[in-house]
């Protein structure tokens, strides 16, 4: 009975440490679902939807992205981070998603060590801007000293958006302080920006590019460590006298803690394939964002790093997600 008994734990052991091995290699054997956490039509979705279409033939079964909208993403993330670690839900996510929203609201159940991350995906760099005016500032330290000089405004895309949290690092560096001014999205902003009721924001090259190329914005500075191709006559933040500061969204591909490396690694190969596609690469470049190409050890370095900037900062400005 007892020699039954220690051959059916046994087997039932064997079982366990080999499912997963099998699972592995067994992996897709069914639908993907990417899950994005803003609504139809959004910049995320729209990307999600084009990698989707590219993920699924490199990996043999459908990505079906699904929208998890509301409470700033946290239903989406907390939706991910409860998910089987099996592959087979994915969270499409950026910077604000894993370090800015959990901490400003107290409701987000989830941090960056509820998820693995899977693939790198793009990066979009910011742009110091000023409306292209005879009295605007014609470069940052013109912009510093204005500032520097009188009180002044800056435009936001909302409270605890990147671009309100790029211009109080930009502000930070500087040793100065301008009066925030929230609006409901980037559009909102840059037309008060580009009307005068406003002296700068800090806002992505996707939502600027627009402007700048009409004549009615000026870009002072990009946030990145090199010039943007699309902008070689703007200097970097470091090149305009404001070395050490980085602004972007970075973006990448998670799944639930736990999920096997082989998994893990097989969607980040396949991603990696993705992104060296012609068309995938010419459609981030007509949004004015790079395919984030680094490894998967690079990629968790910059989180880190990430983390560390974005973090930290919301909770100095005391941000509460009202």
């Amino acid at each position: 009975m007892h020699s039954a008994l220690r051959r059916s734990l046994l087997a039932a052991a064997i079982f366990c440490s080999w499912a997963p091995m099998a699972q592995a290699d067994n992996y897709p054997s069914k639908p993907i679902t990417l899950v994005v956490t803003q609504g139809t039509g959004s910049g995320s979705d729209v990307m999600a939807r084009l990698l989707a279409g590219y993920l699924g033939p490199q990996l043999g079964q459908t990505v079906v992205v699904e929208n998890r909208a509301g409470a700033s993403g946290i239903l989406g993330h907390q939706s991910v981070a409860r998910a089987p670690a099996d592959g087979y839900t994915l969270l499409f996510t950026s910077t604000a998603g894993l370090f800015v929203v959990p901490v400003m609201n107290p409701n987000a159940r989830y941090s960056l060590a509820d998820y693995i991350p899977v693939a790198p995906v793009m990066r979009a760099p910011f742009a110091v801007l000023v409306a292209n005016t005879p009295t605007a500032p014609k470069t940052l330290a013109e912009l510093v000293a204005q500032v520097r000089a009188k009180p002044q405004s800056y435009a936001s895309a909302g409270v605890g958006t990147m671009t309100h949290l790029g211009s109080e690092l930009v502000l930070r560096k500087a040793g100065i302080q301008a009066t925030h001014v929230p609006y409901k999205g980037s559009g909102a902003a840059l037309t008060d920006l580009m009307g005068g009721q406003v002296l700068f924001a800090t806002d992505s090259l996707t939502a600027a590019m627009p402007h700048i190329k009409s004549g009615r914005l000026r870009a002072l500075a990009t946030t990145d460590t090199a010039r943007e191709g699309s902008l070689p006559d703007v200097p970097t933040l470091a090149e305009a006298g404001a070395p050490g500061i980085q602004i972007a969204v970075i973006g990448g591909l998670f799944a639930p803690k736990g999920t096997p490396k082989e998994v893990a690694d097989r969607i980040g190969a396949a991603m990696t394939k993705v992104l060296t596609n012609p068309e995938v690469v010419q459609r981030f470049a007509a949004i004015e964002t790079d395919p984030l190409k680094v490894s998967l050890p690079a990629f968790n370095e910059l989180l880190g790093k990430e983390a560390a900037v974005w973090s930290p900062l919301v909770r100095q400005l005391g941000l509460k997600d009202e």
